[in-house]
């Protein structure tokens, strides 16, 4: 594990400024160089229109592998830096992460990642940046999302529950309702063989505060599964996104999909265009050209930022000034459609980018 904001630092020179402003870089280092070191991969988030200029940032922890890395993570846990440590979402996000690697509950072992987001990190002051804390639910989730068994939704559910209750301040009790669970249950329950919820993310963050799922399934049983949720969003967009953009030359024929939850299921959702997707012989296309073709000619997606996109995905070897470490730091690009009841559709571009230990 590179201390973030080295990796931050190296990967710098290569964020494309049409969709990252000086601001967002600006604040991108200070708050990279205030996390702790226990992060291994990222997202830079930007909106792909022309008028929209929200940047937000997500850093992702993988499990520890053994018992010298566990310590390693909790030493680095450990500090608590004066700006960042006093909020309810900031001790939601460590509470959580001192219980991942707590040697006490066994169901962290199935919780292969933990993901902080930074929301609006063009506009938010660093001191003022608050994480909403995402979960990984399936742990055979890069198993290329064939289980090895018939997936337990209910041990899924309750497990996710488990994990997170504990370690929320109060605060932050509502997200736990009745409607809420009752709601998010319905989501696991009703899921079709092939169907898994992948994430569930505590957007804590955000006003009011909210769960938001990220799940898989397939393709034919997308619209059924949301009208047996009884989601209320507009059907006729969800239908024109799947026919104009998940085809076969960008998608294969499962579907990546966001829902979100406030005391109900709310009226809007999003099509991910995952790296899972870019295993298949169809979709190997890692720079995204199809798709970002597509939404250049529907006006969902700017020009330049298209261009910036088709060119982020590859790697580069680096070695850091302040460190003797040798690493070749890969980039790859996802892209999200968002469907929404009163703002349309939309679409947004996550720039990936991870270190991986190598001397070539």
């Amino acid at each position: 594990m590179w201390p973030s904001h080295e990796i931050i630092e190296l990967i710098s020179p290569r964020i494309p400024g049409v969709c990252f402003g000086q601001a967002a870089r600006s604040n991108l280092g200070a708050l990279a160089a205030r996390l702790p070191g226990v992060f291994s991969s990222y997202y830079l988030e930007c909106r792909l229109s022309a008028i929209q200029e929200q940047v937000d940032f997500l850093a992702c922890a993988v499990v520890p592998r053994d018992d010298d890395s566990v310590q390693q993570v909790r030493a680095a846990l450990r500090p608590a830096p004066r700006d960042l440590a006093c909020t309810p979402a900031w001790q939601f996000a460590r509470n959580a992460a001192r219980r991942w690697v707590g040697s006490t509950f066994e169901w962290s072992s199935r919780v292969p990642f933990l993901w902080l987001e930074f929301d609006h990190l063009n506009t938010r002051p660093v001191a003022s940046q608050t994480p909403s804390l995402c979960v990984c639910a399936d742990h055979e989730y890069l198993n290329e999302c064939v289980p090895s068994a018939p997936w337990d939704h209910r041990s899924s559910y309750e497990g996710c529950l488990d994990f997170v209750r504990p370690a929320t301040p109060p605060e932050f009790e509502g997200l736990f309702s009745a409607d809420n669970r009752r709601a998010m249950a319905a989501c696991f329950q009703r899921l079709p063989p092939g169907g898994r919820i992948i994430y569930v993310s505590f957007m804590v963050a955000r006003e009011p505060a909210t769960i938001k799922l990220y799940g898989a399934i397939p393709k034919a049983h997308l619209v059924s599964y949301l009208d047996s949720l009884g989601w209320t969003g507009p059907f006729d967009l969800l239908q024109q996104v799947a026919r104009t953009f998940c085809t076969p030359e960008t998608a294969d024929d499962t579907v990546y999909f966001d829902l979100s939850l406030e005391r109900e299921i709310l009226p809007h959702t999003a099509i991910t265009f995952s790296q899972l997707q870019l295993d298949r012989p169809k979709g190997a296309d890692p720079r995204r050209a199809a798709l970002l073709r597509l939404l250049e000619a529907e006006g969902l997606c700017a020009p330049d930022k298209g261009e910036a996109l088709r060119n982020w995905p590859g790697s580069d070897r680096e070695i850091h000034p302040a460190g003797s470490t040798q690493a070749r730091i890969y980039r790859w690009l996802d892209v999200k459609i968002t469907i929404h009841a009163e703002q349309g559709i939309g679409a947004k571009g996550y720039l990936g980018f991870a270190p991986v230990l190598s001397m070539f």
